[in-house]
This record gives structure tokens, sequence and C-alpha cells, in this order.
């Protein structure tokens, strides 16, 4: 790929994109006009012989704008050139060095497959507090849910979760154990669909023959039914 501080590889590919295109632009005509006196890969000729191509089927008022910058030789080419000059080889060359290598599909891959267990995390951080002490507390809460739901009459010590945000919410023990049950229940089913979507992403990109068809499949849609 050339070189972002480079002034002069961004705009040859630019001219060269544009005249492949068949463009004649105030721009395309000033920046080949540049690139041939600075002789940008001693190809002089070519880009002269260019830039009086794309003045010349310029409307009238942005070719005499562009003609008014130019010395007398170069203003004397825009009235002689007649075809569009052909790209010699060495500017051809310099051009195809530029292509950008063919990615690597196992290392895409494999920054894919991270990026979808890191976007599943996220995802269901919406619904949990993250952290393993976290996690633990939930557990913790959902066991003494169950044996509070098992038992109504089981002792307040052996609930202490259950006890705490009961007073903190201002619900009964019983409601809050109830809650906590269909919270989780709910979850399970949130859990499932991000589960299965992961699966299938992981599959997608292990599959994918190409580039393009890697980054779709990490593109998941977490909260689509």
């Amino acid at each position: 790929m050339y070189q972002v501080d480079s002034m002069y590889e961004a705009m040859v590919d630019a001219v060269l994109e544009a005249r492949a295109e068949g463009k004649a632009t105030r721009w395309m005509a000033c920046a080949a006009w540049w690139l041939g006196r600075q002789q940008i890969f001693g190809a002089h000729a070519f880009w002269q012989g260019l830039a009086a191509k794309v003045t010349s089927t310029l409307p009238t008022a942005e070719r005499d704008a562009v003609a008014a910058q130019l010395s007398v030789v170069e203003a004397g080419l825009i009235a002689t050139v007649t075809d569009w000059p052909e790209v010699p080889e060495i500017v051809t060359r310099f051009v195809a060095a530029w292509a950008p290598a063919e990615p690597d599909l196992a290392v895409l891959k494999g920054d894919a497959l991270r990026r979808i267990d890191v976007s599943a995390e996220n995802y269901r951080l919406q619904f949990l507090t993250g952290g393993s002490g976290q996690a633990m507390a939930y557990q913790q809460k959902l066991d003494e849910a169950r044996a509070k739901i098992a038992n109504p009459s089981i002792a307040d010590a052996s609930i202490p979760h259950i006890v705490a945000e009961a007073e903190a919410t201002g619900m009964t023990k019983a409601d809050k154990a109830a809650q906590i049950v269909a919270t989780f229940e709910a979850w399970q089913q949130i859990s499932a669909t991000i589960e299965g979507k992961r699966a299938t992403a992981k599959q997608s990109v292990e599959a994918a023959s190409i580039p393009e068809a890697v980054t779709a499949a990490a593109a998941v849609d977490w909260s689509a039914p």
C-alpha cells in the first residue's frame, strides 16, 4: 500500500483511477500538471499529456482557469493533444506494487471469533452486572429464593440475601423470592438465545472462504428475535 505520509502516491492512484473511469475534472487536471512538473516516476511526458487531455475536455471557464496557471509550453499542449495517453510501464509497475497484500484468512477468522465473544459478553452485561463476585451473589440469591419457595417457613438466617433485598425494596420475602426465580427463568431464555447466536456466528466464521464473509458472519445482531 502507498504511504500515508507520501504526498504524491495517493494522488497518482486517484488520477489514474479517474482516467480509467473516463472522468475529467479540474482537480484531476491540476493534479496531473503537478505530477508532470515533479516528473514523478520519470514519466514527465505522460503526466503532461494526460494533464493536457483532461484540461482540453473541461468546460470553457474551468479550462481557462487552469490554463491561466500554466507556462507557455504547458498551455500550448492543450490544443495539440488528441487522445488519452497510454500509461507507461514504469508507472504501471509502481502502482502495482501498492496493491494491498491478500489478507490472511486464518488471522481474520481468529480476530472475528474473539470479537464475537466480546460482543456477546457486552450484550449480556445489559442484563447482568459483570464480575465473578457478582455472579456468585446471583447464584446465592437464586439458591435462597428456591429454598424460600420450597419452604415458606425457612429461617431468615438461611436466606440472608432474600431478607436484605426484601427489606430494601419493601417486598415480602415470599414475593422477593418469587421475583428472583422469575427473573432467572426469563434470563435463561435470553442467555440461550445469545449462546445460540454466538455458536451460529462462530460456525459461519469457520466456514467462510473469503474475508467479506468472515466480516459479515461476525456482525451479530444480538437484539434481533
